[in-house]
């Protein structure tokens, strides 16, 4: 179905591999737009040149070596606007973290808040989403879900106390925001927090996405920040982020009604197990 004034151009999506480009391309399936799914090595320039829009969803909170948060997280973004001059795109549409701050202490946090500085002094059009944590359904959970789905019986680990309160949002949600930023001219440009209607703990996460006797094994925060600093797998800046509270600091409604969401609770996509 094609929405009335939306536009039918290109789309070009970097990091779109990803859980999130997943979801975001079977979406674009259902319209006319042509989609540009881009790796590490293709050229941007050629790709974003015609494109109705640019959704930048390249970057990781697990950068692999040699690879930094900074070069993951930030040069990627200034890759993108410099192959963004000369195009037609009319918006980038940018996927950053609820807690991105430019003077974090925490690599990954800082790189996000400082790329979503370039973006807003570029001169580009720019719709820039600081989304929670996001899940997948249970057919494709996605990397934080299946760490905390129970293999054989064994205990879930969960870093810290479990007690920590994410608003965890929906993968499809947020394959539709970005669909509607890029494509729909009456939603506007700025920066978004995007989060989910319910607030859960990660032992209460668990316990949906697991049977009703799953155990959990609690790793303490001391453990668990000098396991980052040794773990190439757990590394610290994933550690402090996973140990915060990740909640919006508004109505999560304000940005579904700005980008005619309809979001969907946990407990919507995944029944509690008995």
């Amino acid at each position: 179905m094609v929405e009335a004034g939306w536009a039918t151009g290109p789309v070009a999506i970097t990091g779109a591999d990803g859980q999130v480009g997943t979801a975001l391309q079977h979406r674009l399936a259902s319209l006319p737009n042509d989609v540009r799914a881009l790796g590490r090595h293709d050229d941007l320039a050629v790709a974003f040149r015609d494109a109705s829009a640019v959704v930048h969803l390249a970057g990781t909170l697990r950068p692999k070596r040699p690879n930094t948060y900074a070069g993951a997280n930030l040069d990627t973004v200034a890759a993108t606007i410099a192959a963004l001059e000369g195009s037609v795109a009319r918006r980038v549409v940018f996927l950053s973290y609820l807690d991105a701050d430019p003077a974090s202490a925490n690599p990954y946090l800082r790189a996000k808040g400082q790329a979503e500085q370039q973006l807003r002094t570029s001169g580009v059009p720019a719709v820039i989403f600081r989304a929670a944590h996001i899940y997948g359904p249970p057919q494709a959970p996605g990397p934080t879900v299946a760490s905390m789905i129970s293999r054989g019986g064994k205990p879930v680990p969960v870093l810290g106390p479990g007690t920590q309160r994410y608003a965890w949002i929906s993968r499809e949600d947020v394959a539709e925001a970005l669909v509607c930023a890029a494509l729909d001219p009456a939603t506007p440009d700025g920066t978004f927090e995007l989060a989910g209607p319910q607030s859960l703990s990660v032992d209460e996460f668990v316990a949906h996405v697991n049977a009703a006797d799953v155990r959990i094994r609690h790793l303490p925060a001391g453990v668990a920040h000098l396991l980052g600093r040794v773990v190439p797998s757990l590394p610290g800046p994933l550690v402090d982020v996973m140990l915060r509270d990740c909640l919006p600091t508004a109505d999560p409604e304000q940005t579904a009604k700005l980008f005619g969401l309809t979001l969907r609770r946990v407990d919507e996509i995944w029944q509690k197990q008995l």
